[in-house]
């Protein structure tokens, strides 16, 4: 059977080019994805980094032990630690020589916002050397990293966590990749920031693990030798967190593309065997069981299979460079970023592609077995599918679809904070998206006659027949779209797959990002003026005190912090959280309260979102963690309505741990609320006065918000491309792919066409009229699956944060539309103005076809 399916596929290899090209093509996106997502699996050595020149490390473990219920001790992570204990600090120092290592927030008027601070000792730890000048001998005095040599000597403003100050520069050193930073003598940097985070020690490692060991051991400190070493380097967390985001989106992406082609590579082939219906039909006449006709489809699709992941694997090379070329002109991972090209890599988009051609091929021939003898001996090919078959189509569609609805529902009643979230709704959006293109040949009818009425309305109301309303050309093409069942599901069928996931993902996010803006809008609804950082990761203590000193002004300083939660006795989570005076956030926010009372918040109690474990009640205990991994157990104030994506609780100052490793922490925004009887003007020209050439601007909450949704859209859009773009390109290949499979079927019906006194114009017109039609079928039905998720995501945040609109991506779904379109046109007409050559209908009487 398998000499049989080779010579099938060799003779009439025309039959298969639309599988195999849909398969080589999704093998090809597997193959990118995968080849990248291994590229981003380890961060590559970055040559010389902060600690390069340190043989042996000690950091702070930024860890606590949770006791699980399960009986396992689990490290956590906490997001601050007060640093190494002095009594750790003399034992290692007994070992050898060891450098300290401080590290704080300290940013140059004009530098980038990721500008640190640190002490001079510790540049000669990542290879510093002075280009100029001299090392600070005064407190007066900085080194610049990366400046220029005509800075030595000047003046020069920075801005720390305690405000403003000005230095000289004493010298300068030569840029590196892995940081920005001003050294500062090491008394300086020890009062900015006097907790060590790491430690440099050049005694014996085994020596500083016993010394490490006496002082505590691992509960309050690491070890690190060897490759370790980068653990403690920021830059080297910060490209690997960079790398980790881009993970999630590309194997979302390939997950995807993988779905995706399981539907295109059945549709290929399903429209493959219905165009050989006849040839296997003569196979079954002389002789050919239904079981041997299942192998023979199942062989040809096995060695298809094999050829296309063969190609699709080579395209796959081929497009990892430009993939990972792209990844870093959008600035998602680091320069120097390369993708390289891995056998194991291939070799699993290749059994994925064989995978696929055996999966897609199982409902065609499961059909190619039902094909009786008799067919071979019919006139007429008639399109129209059994009820059996019909059936089966409504009820699996429905079904799937059907199931989405329902657990849309359920979830954005019960739990809406993981309907607000696109990465946890993932798998209904999918599944809405199935339903859709489940139905979609079954509802193609119904939508090209919804569409082919539209235009006839008028006609209609005058009393005149529908057909008019177009023209031969419209009437014929309504006809051939009602009757031509299989040409018109497999047009409809990409574009649905195209609208209906661009619009569920799409619409979803969007409207996920404007309930952000719509939440922070009415928190800010009480607020007259916001002071924002320009420029600068936070605000200093210094703006928060001179615009809290303005006369007439109510100010409300927000610091980020976070707590951690007991996930059903499993692990802790943390959540992001802020620090705030309980009056001031009374007075001047409006947070979306649903329970409780903002004023009660203080010292021995909590705010927190009703989204929190536990589904927690008001004047309930609960036991938290604090930024540092302190244990609590802390009233609930307040439950507010709010999502994931936003500030989940809210503490007093005494249980915010803000300072530890790393300085003191900035304040994110100051909120302002203008007391009865001040002067705006005055009050206005004052708070400007108090944040000039501190690192911040003074905005109204409308500017806020607009910045909130572009920073939203932004951060968003690219992950949205990977995901979106593969799938999307896709299905337009399948809607090509498709398109030119058909010709050979038209081909004698054009010829009939012409034979009636249709024009080559009139011909060709038909055609187009008739893609347009299926097109927008397509786009209808696609719309459908779109409602649905969007609506689903439109109660779940309404839930959440009350009334907030649905954002319908009308911009970009009308663009795919419009690029379907110009496709599908492409991929009809030029094919069939091919067939039309020379001819005029009268070859149909010789018995051509």
């Amino acid at each position: 059977m398998l000499s049989l399916a080779l010579a099938t596929v060799r003779l009439r290899w025309a039959s298969f080019v639309g599988s195999f090209v849909a398969l080589a093509f999704g093998v090809a996106l597997m193959a990118t994805s995968i080849l990248v997502i291994a590229a981003t699996s380890g961060v590559p050595d970055q040559g010389r980094q902060r600690f390069s020149e340190a043989p042996v490390l000690v950091t702070a473990n930024l860890s606590v032990d949770f006791a699980a219920a399960r009986g396992e001790t689990v490290p956590t992570p906490v997001a601050l630690q007060p640093g190494l204990p002095a009594g750790l600090l003399a034992a290692v120092a007994g070992t050898g020589r060891t450098v300290e290592d401080r590290t704080f927030y300290a940013q140059l008027a004009d530098g980038p916002r990721d500008q640190v601070g640190r002490a001079w000792s510790a540049a000669a730890l990542g290879g510093y050397r002075l280009a100029a000048g001299s090392a600070p001998s005064a407190d007066d005095e900085v080194v610049i990293g990366g400046g220029r040599p005509d800075q030595v000597g000047r003046p020069v403003r920075f801005v720390t966590a305690d405000g403003p100050h000005t230095a000289t520069v004493s010298g300068v050193t030569e840029a590196e990749p892995f940081e920005h930073a001003v050294f500062f003598t090491d008394a300086r940097a020890a009062r900015f920031c006097p907790a060590v985070g790491v430690l440099a020690a050049f005694g014996d490692a085994d020596a500083v693990r016993r010394a490490v060991d006496a002082a505590g051991g691992e509960r309050v400190a690491r070890v690190l030798t060897g490759t370790e070493r980068r653990q403690a380097d920021p830059h080297y967390a910060e490209v690997s967190g960079r790398l980790d985001g881009v993970q999630t989106p590309l194997g979302l992406s390939a997950a995807v593309s993988g779905g995706t082609a399981v539907f295109v590579v059945a549709g290929t082939f399903a429209l493959s065997i219905a165009q050989r219906r006849r040839e296997l039909a003569l196979l079954r006449l002389i002789g050919a069981t239904r079981r041997q006709l299942r192998t023979l489809v199942n062989r040809e699709a096995l060695v298809v299979g094999v050829l296309a992941s063969a190609a699709g694997c080579a395209l796959g090379a081929a497009g990892a460079a430009p993939a990972g070329r792209w990844l870093v002109g959008r600035d998602l991972v680091p320069a120097g970023f390369t993708v390289p090209v891995t056998w194991w890599g291939l070799l699993v988009a290749a059994l994925i592609g064989l995978l696929t051609a055996i999966c897609g091929v199982l409902v065609s021939s499961l059909k190619a077995g039902l094909i009786s003898p008799g067919e071979a001996l019919a006139e007429a090919d008639v399109e129209q599918p059994s009820r059996a078959v019909l059936a089966f189509r409504w009820a699996s569609g429905l079904l799937v679809l059907g199931g989405a609805v329902a657990a849309v529902a359920i979830v954005a009643r019960s739990w809406p904070d993981a309907a607000a979230n696109v990465a946890d709704s993932l798998g209904l959006l999918l599944t809405v998206v199935a339903g859709c293109v489940l139905l979609a040949g079954v509802l193609a009818g119904p939508a090209v006659r919804l569409l082919a009425v539209l235009p006839g309305l008028p006609a209609r109301l005058r009393g005149r027949p529908v057909e008019e309303a177009g023209g031969i050309a419209w009437a014929t093409a309504r006809l051939s779209a009602l009757t031509a069942v299989r040409r018109t599901a497999a047009t409809v069928t990409p574009v649905v797959l195209i609208i209906a996931f661009a619009g569920c993902l799409l619409g979803s996010v969007r409207t996920i990002d404007r309930s952000l803006v719509t939440e922070a809008r009415q928190q800010l609804s009480a607020a007259d003026y916001v002071v924002a950082p320009a420029g600068t990761p936070g605000l200093s203590r210094t703006v928060v005190d001179r615009v809290g000193a303005v006369p007439g002004v109510q100010a409300l300083a927000i610091t980020p912090t976070s707590v951690m939660a007991d996930l059903d006795g499993e692990s802790l989570v943390a959540f992001r959280a802020a620090a705030a005076d309980p009056a001031a956030l009374a007075a001047v926010d409006r947070l979306p309260v649903v329970a409780g009372s903002v004023a009660d918040l203080g010292p021995d109690s909590i705010v927190l979102s009703r989204t929190w474990p536990g589904a927690p009640r008001v004047g309930q205990v609960v036991p938290v963690r604090l930024a540092d991994g302190t244990p609590r157990d802390l009233r609930v104030a307040a439950l507010l309505g709010t999502g994931a994506e936003t500030t989940q609780a809210w503490v007093t100052g005494a249980n915010a741990v803000t300072d530890g490793v790393g300085g003191p922490a900035l304040t994110s925004q100051v909120h302002l609320r203008l007391l009865p009887g001040t002067d705006r003007q005055q009050a206005v020209a004052a708070l400007r006065t108090a944040v000039d050439g501190l690192g911040a601007r003074l905005a109204t909450p409308e500017e806020v918000g607009a910045a909130r949704a572009d920073g939203d859209e932004e951060a968003t859009w690219n992950a949205l491309l990977m995901i979106l773009g593969l799938a999307i390109c896709y299905a337009a290949v399948a809607l090509a792919n498709s398109l030119v499979m058909t010709v050979t079927d038209r081909k004698r019906e054009l010829s009939l066409l012409r034979l009636a006194g249709a024009t080559k114009a009139q011909v060709l017109r038909s055609v187009a009229v008739e893609t347009l039609l299926c097109v927008a079928a397509g786009a209808v039905v696609g719309l459908l699956g779109t409602a649905v998720s969007l609506g689903g995501s439109w109660a779940a945040l309404t839930n959440l944060v009350g009334s907030t609109p649905a954002v319908v991506p009308w911009t970009e779904l009308g663009a795919l539309t419009g690029c379907c379109a110009v496709i599908a046109l492409t991929a009809a007409v030029v094919p069939a103005a091919l067939a039309l050559r020379g001819r005029d209908g009268r070859d149909i009487l010789g018995g051509v076809g």
